[in-house]
């Protein structure tokens, strides 16, 4: 494996492992909960989930160790929260309405793709050809996952809305890179809590009846797991990884759930599981053994993030902090002009552009 890949790779499949065993236990849950309802509970709860956690380990809702928003990040961080936490479930509400289920399963497929063009053609994101090849890969299991093939299929206004969906949520993705060396529990608490409590607030206008507050208890705890430890973690592996990559990676969270839904709600796979999942396989087995190496420049910067001084970018020196170069700590500092040439990914030293691959 890439050593520059491992650890936030690792992130990324377990961001997709916690996303994907929502899907079944969501399943059960939807008996007792309306759609939109149980998506406000399921936020919320990764918010206060999240901000409970903070404050029984820091004792403060900041931590020493990650760097905090600052006022040119609330842009992004509202930017972030109006599509993916907002816009794009309200338009997806009111497209499934209209639009087969069929349709909408398969077109929600396209939300990596979105993210990956959006990174690539708008923030500028280092996309090679395997990364393309993976990502369409991942992309076309998708779709072959979410074919409900016994329903009908048919591409209307609804249609265009589930894929509008998806492109906001592609750029709440890009946004959420532009803030993923900041501290990513906050950002959870942040997007978790204004997500949730507008999406319930929409529900109670619209007149929708909630659960009993043990079901609605329940799945806020659901909410903890599957959506605030995973968007944490996913959050981690953008800081590293940039959009392109973490979603592929994250992409495969539809398969995850399919898998779990064998296990916990006794489901039959069925043949396509078996034929699409060597494509998984194959686009995982490619972003874990991509090797981008060249010499390149990093232009003097200054910023402020979570770094210990072991990997080569930050030989800074500092007065009144613990001795080692493994402490882990966050201030702003600066980086001097440097050239050198070693293996390295689109992380937030690493955002250059390409002219050619």
């Amino acid at each position: 494996m890439n050593q520059p890949a491992m650890k936030p790779t690792i992130y990324a499949l377990m961001a997709a492992f916690l996303f994907g065993l929502s899907i079944p236990l969501n399943k059960l849950l939807l008996g007792n909960v309306q759609p939109l309802v149980l998506s406000g509970l399921l936020y919320l709860g990764s918010g206060l989930g999240i901000l409970l956690f903070r404050f029984i380990t820091e004792r403060n809702i900041y931590s020493p160790k990650e760097s905090i928003l600052n006022k040119n990040d609330i842009v992004w961080l509202i930017g972030a929260i109006l599509n993916g936490g907002i816009a794009a479930p309200l338009v997806l509400l009111y497209s499934i309405r209209v639009t087969p289920a069929s349709t909408a399963s398969l077109l929600l497929s396209f939300e990596g793709i979105a993210t990956t063009l959006i990174a690539g053609l708008w923030f500028g994101e280092y996309i090679g050809k395997k990364i393309w090849f993976a990502a369409v890969l991942v992309t076309l299991a998708s779709i072959f996952l979410s074919i409900q093939w016994t329903e009908g299929w048919g591409f209307s206004i609804g249609a265009i809305g589930v894929l509008t969906a998806c492109f906001l949520w592609g750029i709440d993705n890009n946004l959420t890179r532009n803030i993923s060396n900041r501290d990513p529990l906050l950002i959870v608490i942040i997007k978790g809590s204004f997500a949730g409590s507008f999406s319930l607030l929409l529900a109670y206008l619209s007149g929708m009846k909630f659960p009993l507050f043990t079901i609605a208890l329940i799945s806020m705890f659901l909410g903890v797991i599957s959506y605030g430890m995973s968007i944490v973690l996913f959050i981690l592996a953008l800081r590293h990884l940039g959009s392109s990559r973490t979603t592929t990676l994250y992409s495969i969270a539809p398969f995850v759930g399919s898998f779990l839904s064998f296990l916990i709600l006794g489901e039959r796979p069925q043949i396509i599981f078996y034929l699409t999942f060597p494509l998984i396989i194959i686009a995982t087995f490619i972003l874990l053994t991509e090797n981008h190496q060249h010499r390149h420049v990093h232009e003097h910067l200054v910023h402020d993030h979570r770094h210990t001084h072991t990997d080569g970018h930050h030989n800074h020196v500092h007065e009144n902090l613990p001795s080692g170069k493994e402490y882990v700590h966050s201030h702003p500092h600066d980086h001097e002009q440097l050239t050198h040439n070693h293996p390295h990914l689109p992380d937030i030293h690493h955002r250059h552009r390409h002219n050619e691959e």
